[in-house]
């Protein structure tokens, strides 16, 4: 089969790789769509989180964002047979097949009818907003800050949008993925690149003062950081940015990876009591609940998907994900 193989920092090759060969219990996919995600990009700019990509040769297979037609069963597996159209948990979907061990079986779950392949192959993505908005557990009429309008970003829009009440904003540095934000209903959209976030936001929500602490905070209940922190960013991170902004008592949910370490002054949660909450992944309930929303047309997952590319342009894809100006979700289509 061919599959794209990473061998290091911007080195991916597509190339033949042998089948995957099955034991009892095992299913094979034929994979038909493979989003690029955040952190496969941390990996082919990098080098890190390989652990994210399936071994092969001497290199690494990306992909986990994915749907697929199940190709091969080996022995029987419930509820399941040749040609359902599914999304699933595993590893290395960059190629034209892929293998689910009889361990993940159980969680290959079934694309409704109503739900194409592309939008399905967004899933995973959705699963980690909806993990991210539940920690943060809005309230109709709160007011959220949503920092990075990617996938997850724009996915936490649509979540609160489907479920909540609330005043959102939305900031980034791309007018386009801002253009997007807006049109899945957020109220405010704000590009850093041309204004101060937390300037802005005291604007529009006012200023709460709180003792000891140096600068007055916004009146923001909750902020999600989907932005993180590059190598080569330089200045205030967006952590910093969602702490400055909060209000006291206010909740900062961190989606986002930081490709480095960097220093932060803790007096601040300290001092507003700022719950600071860790987003990581999704239950199996949240990976169902989003292939729900898309198939009750709760959210509309098609608008995300900005560009396709076949497998043998998988170096052209993931070059693309990087220019936020110009896409929002990429998908690989072996």
């Amino acid at each position: 089969m061919k599959a794209a193989v990473l061998y290091g920092p911007r080195d991916i090759r597509v190339e033949e790789v042998e089948t995957p060969s099955l034991e009892a219990g095992d299913v094979l996919l034929r994979i038909r769509a493979c989003g690029i995600c955040g952190s496969d990009l941390h990996t082919y700019k990098h080098g890190i989180f390989l652990d994210l990509g399936t071994p092969v040769n001497s290199g690494r297979i990306l992909g986990h964002e994915f749907s697929g037609d199940v190709a091969e069963i080996r022995g029987q597996v419930e509820g399941l047979k040749v040609g359902d159209r599914v999304t699933a948990i595993s590893l290395g979907a960059n190629a034209e097949y892929l293998r689910i061990p009889s361990l993940l079986t159980g969680a290959i779950m079934q694309v409704p009818p109503e739900v194409s392949h592309e939008e399905a192959a967004t899933t995973e993505p959705l699963a980690n907003s909806i993990h991210a908005v539940g920690l943060a557990s809005p309230a109709d009429g709160e007011t959220v800050v949503v920092i990075g309008a990617g996938i997850i970003g724009l996915g936490v829009v649509q979540v609160l949008k489907a479920a909540h009440s609330t005043t959102t904003i939305v900031v980034d540095l791309s007018d386009r993925r801002l253009s997007m934000a807006r049109q899945l209903g957020a109220d405010v959209v704000i590009n850093a690149a041309r204004e101060d976030p937390y300037e802005k936001v005291l604007e529009i929500t006012g200023a709460t003062a709180i003792s000891l602490v140096p600068m007055p905070a916004a009146g923001v209940d909750i902020v999600f950081d989907c932005a993180g922190v590059s190598r080569e960013h330089a200045g205030t991170t967006t952590l910093e940015q969602a702490l400055m902004m909060v209000k006291e008592n206010g909740r900062v949910v961190l989606v986002a990876i930081s490709e480095r370490p960097f220093e932060l002054d803790f007096n601040i949660i300290m001092r507003k009591g700022v719950r600071l909450l860790g987003s990581w992944a999704w239950s199996l309930e949240e990976f169902a609940q989003a292939l729900e929303l898309m198939g009750s047309c709760k959210v509309d997952r098609k608008q995300l998907a900005s560009h396709e590319f076949p497998l043998d342009r998988a170096k052209e894809a993931y070059e693309t994900q990087f220019r936020a100006e110009e896409a929002i979700k990429v998908l690989i289509k072996p």
